[in-house]
């Protein structure tokens, strides 16, 4: 009997990279939180393809999980936390493919969304000519890993299955000329994704993160997104406005109001886990 492998598929934007810095841990967490942020989780393996770092397989779920140049965390963190303190005794893999400042309208269009001109991958920068068409470049890179992570269970002799797919984007999208058509891209990727690892799926759910207030068009973006999670089966949608996370305190110096704080990137996965169930 193949054993099983539990996977969490974790997607979009520079929220979904994770930009809570690590040095502000201390003044929302005891040291043992952090020392268990900071040494990884045992039973949380992560492959992740993160802004401008991959991991290249699988490897402790832990802070540094999401871009090259900074100290800081992903909401990986907080999915890792969650999970491993509601089931102690199981073993998750994370499949993390992010991208800062990236849209629905091109870098994440599926191929039943519209066709666009575009890389073939996110560093490939052949057939950049007007006769190669492609979906996204970002979509590109999702199937890329998460193909390369479904073939190394199998191969290994694991019985792979995707239990959720976690979506942290539209911050890009949260314009006048783009949100209006971000139901129609936002419902096929999640048709096209479904039609492509359907065969994985295990009672997936798709748990959807509204946008924060800064944005200029983030009620119609989060009403689409609610809206979706209503009126669809095994959908949920989290009000990050009403959870209380906030973009306005850290770096202290500067606040980065585009990007969470340290403990609300951390709450955010929080908030993902709660909706995973075995």
């Amino acid at each position: 009997m193949s054993k099983k492998a539990k996977i969490i598929v974790l997607a979009g934007q520079s929220n979904a990279v994770g930009v809570g810095h690590v040095q502000y841990l201390p003044k929302h967490f005891d040291q043992s939180t952090i020392d268990r942020f900071t040494n990884g989780f045992d039973n949380i393996l992560i492959n992740f393809n993160s802004h401008d770092i991959k991991s290249n397989g699988f490897v402790k779920t832990t802070v540094g999980c999401t871009e090259r140049s900074k100290r800081t965390l992903g909401p990986e963190v907080g999915i890792a936390q969650t999970l491993s303190e509601k089931y102690p005794n199981e073993k998750f893999y994370i499949v993390k493919c992010a991208f800062g400042g990236t849209n629905l309208f091109h870098d994440w269009l599926t191929p039943s969304g519209g066709e666009t001109y575009g890389k073939a991958s996110h560093n490939n920068e052949e057939n950049q000519n007007e006769n190669y068409r492609t979906a996204g470049w970002c979509w590109n890179e999702l199937t890329a890993i998460t193909d390369e992570s479904l073939s190394f269970f199998v191969n290994n002799g694991f019985d792979p299955e995707i239990i959720a797919f976690c979506w942290m984007q539209g911050e890009s999208d949260a314009d006048k000329e783009h949100c209006t058509g971000y139901g129609a891209r936002y419902k096929a990727l999640l048709s096209d994704f479904s039609q492509r690892y359907g065969k994985y799926y295990n009672n997936c759910v798709f748990v959807d993160a509204g946008i924060s207030e800064i944005w200029q068009e983030y009620k119609a973006i989060n009403e689409i997104k609610e809206s979706h999670a209503k009126q669809t089966e095994n959908s949920f949608y989290i009000d990050t406005i009403g959870s209380g996370l906030t973009t306005l305190n850290e770096p202290e110096e500067e606040p980065d109001i585009a990007h969470y704080d340290c403990d609300c990137t951390v709450k955010l996965g929080n908030l993902f886990a709660e909706k995973i169930n075995l």
